[in-house]
């Protein structure tokens, strides 16, 4: 979704494809966000002021390879990359648009002070239109037997997913959790943050997605059993570490932020930690530690996004983390709300097919059932409300070391 590559005028990929997790543009990110442009672009735009973003890409290829920078004939996404090899058009959702910190939310078209920031002009960049946007195959490897098949662009991951979710409701939140992870709200109009943690994003016409990133997901749980473990399987660990290690890991805390971190923090320089670390910690608390991480800062980003949109009525959990059972229980203990899962389908393609038959005409049934609720078990919240305010204490302590 934050993905930027330099392509020629055939569409053939000029330079390498920059995507959300690609760090380089830090420094333009702290000047840009430490200034006082920084805070009024991003309220213009939807987009925190992070190396995540195409703003804050294209900053840094511009400086670092200006010949290259100076090649390209367009700027584009790697959704972009595909649908112009699909249909010939240079076109962008106004969704993954408002993703780039380059489109102005309010306007529907690029922003002048974003893209003067970035030093690129509206040409280089693909033509804004409306997640509802049609077009056909205009492929000569993919034409024959397909040309009538109508192409709907539709809109970006997290935004699909509150939609497939069915949580357009402005009560509640949803939290994703898979490579990376994010929490959500759904509103009528663009959300004021004036602190700049959350971003806002279009979906439709009527409706945007507020909310906050994580870097940090299973991404975290892979690396740890990749240098650590070997060849032990995730599913394997989760259940391991939540069945033999009690809530709080005996005193270990760990700091998730492997991959730098987006919310609310917006510092690309932290790293991960663990603290407090004992005689008798294992292999198991280690990785329980990190999955009680990762829990705490999806609870930060949630009281971020409460603290701007009010108090959410229901909890819809989607992602890879559906899949463990164990974890799920252990986000609801840590937030000490109760959750909501949903069986049958991925969120983000059930969205995508929603927006499809809307647009279509046709009508839509969710066929998404009520899995599990899963509510907190009062033991273990009273232990995880004193490890987070533990876990702030330790990131506020480390902030200017790392």
């Amino acid at each position: 979704m934050h993905s930027v590559v330099g392509v020629n005028e055939s569409g053939a990929a000029i330079s390498p494809l920059l995507i959300w997790a690609d760090t380089r543009s830090s420094a333009h990110a702290k000047q840009l966000r430490n200034s006082s442009i920084g805070l009024q672009v991003h309220h213009q735009t939807g987009t925190p002021v992070h190396p995540m973003s195409p703003l804050c890409k294209l900053m840094w290829m511009r400086d670092s390879d200006p010949d290259l920078f100076a090649t390209a004939y367009k700027f584009i996404s790697i959704k972009e990359f595909v649908w112009y090899h699909l249909t010939g058009e240079f076109c962008i959702d106004y969704s993954i648009a408002s993703a780039t910190g380059l489109f102005d939310i309010h306007t529907c078209e690029w922003s002048k002070e974003a893209l003067q920031l970035a030093g690129v002009t509206i040409q280089r960049l693909s033509k804004p239109v409306r997640a509802t946007h049609r077009a056909k195959i205009n492929s000569n490897k993919l034409i024959a037997g397909y040309q009538h098949v109508p192409l709907i662009i539709g809109a970006s991951d997290g935004c699909l997913a509150q939609l497939g979710s069915n949580a357009m409701q402005p009560g509640t939140l949803t939290i994703t959790l898979g490579t990376s992870g994010a929490v959500r709200r759904a509103a009528t109009r663009q959300i004021y943050d004036p602190s700049g943690k959350l971003f806002n994003y279009l979906l439709t016409d009527n409706y945007t997605v507020a909310g906050g990133a994580t870097n940090n997901g299973t991404a975290v749980m892979n690396w740890f059993i990749k240098e650590f473990t070997g060849d032990e399987k995730l599913p394997a660990l989760v259940t391991q570490a939540c069945s033999t290690i009690p809530a709080g890991s005996e005193g270990l805390l760990a700091l998730p932020f492997l991959q730098g971190e987006r919310a609310p923090i917006y510092n690309p320089d932290a790293r991960g930690v663990f603290f407090n670390i004992g005689m008798q910690h294992s292999r198991l608390h280690f990785a329980r530690a990190i999955l009680e991480s990762i829990c705490y800062e999806l609870k930060w980003i949630a009281e971020s996004v409460e603290s701007v949109c009010g108090h959410s009525d229901k909890i819809v959990i989607s992602g890879g983390i559906i899949h463990f059972s164990d974890w799920v229980q252990m986000l609801a203990d840590v937030l000490n709300r109760e959750v909501t899962v949903l069986s049958g389908h991925d969120a983000s393609a059930m969205g995508a097919a929603h927006l499809g038959f809307q647009t279509m005409g046709l009508p839509f049934q969710f066929s998404n059932q009520i899995h599990a609720f899963y509510k907190p078990e009062s033991s273990k919240a009273l232990v995880y409300k004193d490890d987070y305010g533990r876990f702030l204490k330790l990131y506020t302590a480390l902030q200017e070391l790392f």
